[in-house]
C-alpha cells in the first residue's frame, strides 16, 4: 500500500511539473482585462469601417466600440449613416448604396500571429439576424486561410460553431466545421479558446476541446498551406448577410468582451500535444440548412 502511495503521489508531481512546463511554453503576448481597462488599446486593435464582406447589412463605423460597465461592448444599432464609400454608377454592393440603415462594430488585430493560444471571455446577443464572431483571417495573393474560433447566428438559438476554410478562389474553397447546442448558451458569459501550432487548430468552449483540425489536410496541390501561414485576429457583430439571414432582433444588440488573451506558440517547445479526434467529446449537434463558408 505504501508503495502504490508512493507511486501515486510521484504521478502527481510528474503530472504538475509537465503542466508547468506547458504553461511555460505559451508566451504572453496581449492580455485586456476590461475590468481594468478603460479603453481599448489600439495599439493591438484598428477599428473596420464600412460595408466589407458577406453583403451583410451592417455598417461597421468606429462609434459603436466602447469600453463600459467592466466590458467592451460591440453594439449593432438600427440607424441611418450615410455610405463614405458611395460612388454613383457603382455595381459593387459594397459601394452602390448612399446610405445603411444599420451599424455595428469589427475589431481587427494590427499584427498577424503564426501560431499561438487566443482566449475570449464573451457574452453573445440573441435573435434573428445577430452574427457574432471570433475569428483569424490570412488572406494573401492566390491563398485564402480562416480560423473560426466561434461564430453565432441568432436563427439558430444556443448554437455555437467553429470551423476552418482554405483555398484560393472563393468559389472552390473547401470547409471543414462542427456545431453544438449549448442549452441557456445567449446571454451568458462563456471563454472560448483556440489552440494553433503547426501540428494541429484546437478550438474549446469553457475549457472543453471540441474542434480539432489537422493543417496538413489544407495544404495545396500547389505546395501552398494555407492554415498555417500568419493570421490577424478579428472580432466583430455582423447583422444579416448571406447567413445571418433576415434581421428581426431586438436592436440595440450587444455583443460583450469581459476579456482577450493571447499568446505566442514557441517553437520546439515541449508543449503538450493537444488532444486526438477521438479523444474530444462528441459534440451534441441540431441539423441547419445549407451555410456560407466564404468571407
Amino acid at each position: 500500500m505504501r508503495v502504490r502511495s508512493a507511486c501515486r503521489r510521484l504521478a502527481v508531481l510528474v503530472a504538475i511539473s509537465a503542466a508547468g512546463s506547458a504553461m511555460a511554453d505559451w508566451q504572453l503576448a496581449h492580455d485586456e482585462d476590461f475590468a481594468r481597462a478603460g479603453a481599448l488599446d489600439a495599439a493591438f486593435w484598428r477599428l473596420e469601417t464600412g460595408w466589407l464582406r458577406n453583403q451583410e447589412d451592417q455598417y461597421y463605423s468606429d462609434r459603436n466600440v466602447a469600453v463600459e460597465g467592466g466590458v467592451l461592448r460591440l453594439q449593432a444599432r438600427r440607424e441611418s449613416v450615410p455610405n463614405a464609400q458611395w460612388r454613383a454608377g457603382s455595381r459593387d454592393w459594397r459601394t452602390s448604396r448612399k446610405a445603411s440603415t444599420y451599424t455595428s462594430a469589427s475589431l481587427m488585430a494590427r499584427e498577424p500571429m503564426q501560431f499561438g493560444r487566443v482566449e475570449v471571455v464573451a457574452r453573445t446577443p440573441s435573435g434573428p439576424g445577430v452574427w457574432p464572431a471570433i475569428w483569424l483571417v490570412h488572406e494573401g495573393e492566390g491563398v485564402y486561410g480562416e480560423i473560426d474560433v466561434f461564430e453565432a447566428v441568432g436563427k439558430h438559438p444556443d448554437t455555437v460553431f467553429a470551423g476552418v476554410h482554405w483555398g484560393r478562389e472563393p468559389r472552390t474553397r473547401k470547409h471543414r466545421n462542427d456545431s453544438r447546442v449549448v442549452p441557456g448558451f445567449e446571454g451568458n458569459w462563456h471563454t472560448h479558446t483556440l489552440e494553433w501550432t503547426p501540428q494541429a487548430i484546437v478550438v474549446s468552449l469553457d475549457g472543453q476541446p471540441w474542434f480539432r483540425f489537422d493543417p496538413d489536410e489544407a495544404k495545396l496541390p500547389s505546395g501552398a498551406d494555407p492554415l498555417r501561414q500568419p493570421m490577424r485576429l478579428r472580432i466583430n457583430l455582423a447583422l444579416g448577410g448571406t447567413w445571418g439571414g433576415p434581421i428581426d432582433a431586438p436592436l440595440p444588440a450587444n455583443f460583450d468582451i469581459r476579456s482577450v488573451r493571447v499568446w505566442r506558440w514557441v517553437a520546439g517547445s515541449m508543449a503538450v500535444a493537444p488532444p486526438k479526434a477521438d479523444e474530444l467529446p462528441r459534440p451534441v449537434e441540431r441539423p441547419v440548412p445549407a451555410m456560407r463558408w466564404a468571407r
